[in-house]
């Protein structure tokens, strides 16, 4: 317990200034010093931590918003990892009120790197996700886990249930309905779905939803019959009009997850909402 408290008051080492990109280094030298470029990418919001989990083992996330926010989001990517898009997305939300910590669970590679990245070990990537999800906890701050695509879907569903105390909301954006049974029994939160019929049958939607129902989990669906990339909070499009439409769907989803009662379960099926 005492090394776990100790843990986690080092966890956070602030690295500065966060930037999507190093500043690159010129190998010529004027008066004995190596001269450097101005960075190659402006600078964001928020700033790179480094955090430690329960074992000491330290990792990477970037953290931005408002330390009072009454909403903590772990945001986590899948295989994109802490990419330009992927912080300035970070920092819209922060923006917006929310306090935001992005997570890669696909090893360190950050936007700067271009190498293949691979997905951590399920007990590392549970480790990164509880140590996550504690630094996020404040007073009266409810934690929603986000994921975007398929990978991160899958990690938001698993992050919800790696600490099912803590996390009151789950947000799939584009995937995710392929979660083990083991997975969905243990999540405690409210689900917000955003799936598209190019990536996800409807009949795999219907049995994603037939799983949460038989367990109790409330769920509310958004399907589209539009490409990912049309709505992508990643991409050009991120400001259509209806990327607008879900934003403000999903600011409704934070709303009644800051209102949630979590000792009121079982959940109202009125709770569960289907929308085509």
């Amino acid at each position: 317990m005492l090394r776990w408290i100790t843990a986690l008051a080092l966890a956070v080492v602030m690295i500065g200034p966060a930037y999507a990109h190093k500043a690159p280094v010129h190998t010529g030298r004027t008066r004995g010093y190596r001269k450097r470029a101005a960075p190659s990418c402006h600078a964001f919001k928020g700033e790179f931590v480094q955090l430690a989990t329960k074992s000491g083992r330290r990792f990477e996330a970037y953290q931005v918003g408002s330390r009072s926010a009454a909403i903590g989001i772990l945001l986590l990517p899948g295989a994109r990892g802490l990419t330009e898009p992927v912080l300035a997305w970070a920092d819209r939300l922060g923006a917006r009120g929310y306090r935001v910590l992005a997570v890669n669970l696909y090893g360190r590679n950050r936007a700067n790197r271009s190498r293949r990245a691979h997905r951590l070990s399920k007990s590392r990537a549970r480790a990164e996700e509880l140590t996550a999800i504690h630094l996020l906890r404040a007073p009266g701050r409810k934690i929603v886990t986000y994921g975007w695509g398929h990978t991160g879907s899958l990690q938001s569903l698993e992050a919800s249930a790696a600490d099912p105390a803590d996390v009151s909301g789950t947000v799939l954006y584009g995937g995710g309905v392929s979660a083990k049974v083991s997975v969905v029994r243990r999540i405690q939160s409210l689900v917000f779905l955003v799936a598209f019929r190019s990536q996800t049958s409807l009949a795999a939607l219907q049995a994603f939803e037939g799983r949460l129902r038989v367990y109790g989990k409330p769920l509310t669906v958004h399907y589209y019959n539009v490409a990912p990339a049309a709505v992508s909070p990643l991409g050009p499009h991120d400001h259509s009009a209806l990327a607008r439409q879900i934003g403000a769907m999903m600011r409704t989803f934070f709303g009644q997850v800051q209102v949630l009662c979590r000792r009121c379960a079982p959940y109202e099926s009125a709770l569960f909402n289907y929308r085509n």
